[in-house]
């Protein structure tokens, strides 16, 4: 029998686990916390007061993995350390130790009202004394910070989100320009800035952001995180996060790892971290450390809902770097209420990098159904839907500029 540790027990370590265990492997979860968080992606649905917490090996069919409530404080080929000071051997190791949250250091961070979500403890507290408050400052990463604004404009809160960064590949400026406008209609506003210093008496009772003083009652902070990697002697991509192949195997090949702990190799940092896609990495590398050749896919599809819309984003991981930025044209269009799409391609070879697009949830116009699995992009260029990046056909191109412009 295959003996498989994975280190680390939230999404992605889960799902290495059971997808281990499930083919038949010995598995051994290490997670240092005897009653970890919920999954990070739930974290905003604690504001809103639609989801408890989790738990860690959440209701699965199938053989339980052991646990061992530890820390691991060095990886080598066949064997993980523990802090406790054992050696345990094993025949392969998963890295699921995800992202840790970066420091928050401005004037007056510490001041009663300014609420730091580094924790799901965070956004619990938030939901419960924010959302009786007029005026709330939400500031800092983009993605996240959309959906607290989001889950505090919800129940009524008065919100000023101010974004400073983007975790990944930030929006077209087109579909930022929707969520803007809708977020307004929800009483929520949505620009770029950052949040220099909080002041007040005893508590918060303003913001300096971008040079102005912005009054509110309580200032929310979504700091940015970055990579977490156990200490291994594996390579290590730009972000620090574990490099990795397409199928989660590290520079050793009885190490494997997931989550947002790696990096996938030959993309950028913004656009190869698996911190987005812990369900999926996390079965990849769960499976192949029990002698399995599964492959993450070339498209990366993500989904979002923000202020009533479905925001879907379907990219090649390699993303658009510096070098050809200026050899990339983007397409985009907007039409009806909260719809708008926009496609980047390269200009010479026409390969398709990006196609973005953002509808009411509840609603699919004409011309533009939700991106999906399975439908080719030139089904895409005359209105029918898309998930495929390839190269396009001239016809397919043409095709799409005429839609467009109809």
């Amino acid at each position: 029998m295959v003996r498989v540790c994975v280190i680390g027990g939230g999404t992605a370590g889960e799902e290495a686990a059971f997808e281990a265990s499930r083919r038949g492997a010995e598995v051994t979860i290490i997670e240092r916390r005897p009653s970890p968080d919920p999954p990070w992606r739930l974290w905003p649905e604690l504001i809103s007061r639609s989801s408890g917490a989790g738990r860690l090996l959440r209701g699965r069919s199938g053989p339980t993995p052991r646990l061992l409530n530890d820390g691991a404080s060095a990886v080598g080929p066949g064997f993980v350390a523990v802090t406790g000071g054992c050696r345990l051997e094993f025949d392969s190791v998963v890295i699921a130790t995800g992202a840790r949250f970066e420091p928050t250091t401005f004037p007056g961070a510490r001041k009663a009202g300014v609420f730091i979500l580094d924790g799901a403890e965070k956004h619990d507290e938030v939901g419960r004394e924010c959302t009786s408050l007029d005026r709330v400052i939400v500031t800092g990463e983009g993605y996240r910070g959309l959906e607290v604004a989001d889950r505090l404009s919800c129940r009524g809160v008065g919100v000023r989100l101010m974004i400073s960064c983007w975790q990944c590949d930030p929006p077209s400026p087109m579909v930022l320009e929707v969520i803007e406008e809708v977020a307004g209609d929800n009483g929520a506003q949505v620009q770029e800035g950052t949040v220099s210093r909080a002041v007040g008496y005893q508590g918060v009772e303003a913001v300096v952001a971008n040079g102005s003083v912005v009054p509110c009652e309580a200032a929310v902070v979504v700091p940015p995180r970055s990579p977490n990697p156990v200490r291994a002697a594996v390579k290590q991509g730009h972000s620090g996060a574990v490099e990795v192949d397409g199928g989660m195997r590290t520079s050793d090949p009885s190490l494997y790892a997931a989550g947002g702990c790696a990096e996938l190799k030959g993309c950028s940092p913004a656009s190869g971290v698996l911190n987005a896609e812990p369900c999926l990495s996390g079965r990849i590398a769960g499976s192949n450390s029990t002698g399995s050749e599964l492959s993450i896919g070339a498209t990366r599809i993500d989904e979002m809902r923000v202020f009533g819309l479905r925001w879907s984003r379907v990219g090649r991981r390699t993303g658009i770097s510096a070098a050809i930025d200026n050899q990339v044209e983007t397409v985009s269009r907007r039409w009806g209420s909260g719809c708008a799409c926009s496609i980047t391609h390269q200009k010479f070879s026409e390969m398709v990098v990006r196609v973005e697009s953002i509808q009411p949830s509840e609603s699919s116009p004409a011309g533009l159904p939700p991106i999906g699995a399975g439908v080719t992009l030139e089904a895409l260029a005359f209105g029918l839907g898309s998930s495929d990046i390839s190269p396009i056909s001239e016809t397919a191109r043409l095709g799409l500029r005429e839609w467009l412009r109809s």
